[in-house]
């Protein structure tokens, strides 16, 4: 049998065990309220299956999924000079998940990718979890509140872009500082967070191993703390990990032994700012290191947005790569790794049903440095749909 396969077996094993295990104790709620036909109103309350906070076995249980399409034209010139053009199509995300309520303290997630392809090449399958996790809400503990323990296959949150959900980012692609110390990893591991005198903190013992499943415990092992607290009239977010394995091994965050992220957001007027600074090193001694400032406003309130975004990204050697998406993959040389490198986008949110189904597009203009002098650009036009339930 497929993993898909027993993927969705699961799952439905899942509700009827549910409905058989609440049939006798649990009356059923009557029908939601109609409607009246709101799009909106449908594809937000679609994956909730069932929900009694009085019953004594599944308080909860919801379907999710997430479907995101993008395309984009890039126009630029390689590191030889020679002019380079080409153009993307791509389903970026297709992920369905459950998420089970329990005893009231328990939850258990689980979220898998069922596209297996890549920019210009669309195939669907089971291609591994997204996520997988089992949590236990503690409630307070020696003074702090909401305490809350995860085990297994996580998102690795490393600074502000990677804390926002590709369901509600408001550009269409993260920054490349951003993705070179995020790099999309799902590390299996032990999470505990809790909250005390308004600062919420987090941390975190992953393993190192690679793994598209839940990761075994045989390789090295690597530490996450976060704080989050509101200041000056906005709010700060601190990232460090610190990753204990060798030079020579290849493992999950090879890209660095250490790396700290600091991120402020504010309101200033009718515009949202974000602020975020970013500096790791490698287990050599390499360092890499930028900055992203994004600001935002609705240019018609909770339906059409304007952001644009700038970001400077730089490393000791030719570490950095041209956005990956898709000025990376444009051919020619223009692949090749750089360090330093300059982007500047501008775009426009238009949310259909806020961040459950909007349409994005966007320009982005970045340059890229090497050691040796020699340079490139390009120019990627974007646009998108987003859409979640």
């Amino acid at each position: 049998m497929s993993k898909i396969n027993l993927l969705t077996g699961t799952v439905f094993t899942a509700i009827s065990l549910s409905g058989s295990a609440l049939a006798g104790d649990v009356v059923a709620e009557a029908p939601a309220p109609s409607n009246n036909g709101s799009w909106c109103e449908s594809l937000n309350d679609f994956g909730k299956f069932y929900k009694n906070d009085n019953a004594s076995f599944i308080q909860e249980m919801k379907f999710f999924g997430r479907f995101q399409w993008q395309a984009g034209s890039v126009d630029g010139d390689d590191f030889s000079g020679d002019s380079v053009n080409d153009d993307f199509t791509e389903i970026r995300r297709l992920r369905i998940g459950t998420q089970v309520k329990f005893f009231n303290q328990f939850k258990l997630k689980v979220e898998a990718n069922l596209e297996e392809g890549g920019p210009n090449d669309h195939e669907f399958g089971y291609d591994g979890l997204d996520v997988a996790e089992l949590s236990y809400s503690a409630g307070d503990i020696m003074g702090f509140e909401d305490v809350a323990l995860t085990y297994g296959r996580q998102k690795f949150k490393f600074s502000q872009e990677a804390h926002t959900s590709s369901k509600k980012i408001k550009t269409i692609e993260r920054s490349n500082i951003s993705n070179f110390f995020y790099g999309s990893y799902r590390p299996t591991g032990l999470t505990v967070s809790g909250k005390k005198g308004g600062v919420k903190s987090t941390f975190s013992v992953f393993s190192t191993d690679i793994d598209d499943e839940l990761a075994q415990w045989g390789e090295g092992l690597a530490y996450y703390g976060n704080l989050q607290f509101d200041a000056a009239g906005g709010n700060v977010n601190l990232d460090l990990i610190y990753n204990d394995v060798d030079a020579d091994e290849v493992d999950l965050f090879s890209r660095f032994e250490w790396a700290a992220s600091a991120a402020y957001t504010t309101e200033v007027g009718a515009w949202e700012l974000m602020a975020n600074v970013l500096y790791g090193e490698s287990q050599d001694g390499d360092a890499a290191y930028g900055v992203v400032l994004m600001p935002s406003t609705f240019l018609i309130e909770e339906s059409l947005e304007f952001v644009a975004r700038y970001q400077y990204a730089g490393a000791d050697n030719d570490d950095l790569s041209l956005t990956s998406r898709y000025a990376k993959r444009a051919g020619g040389d223009i692949g090749d790794k750089g360090n330093e490198n300059h982007t500047l986008y501008a775009g426009l949110n238009y949310y259909l049903c806020g961040n459950s189904s909007k349409v994005q597009v966007g320009v982005e203009y970045e340059t890229m440095e090497q050691e040796d002098g020699d340079d490139a650009d390009a120019t990627t036009l974007w646009a998108a749909y987003r859409m979640y339930f």
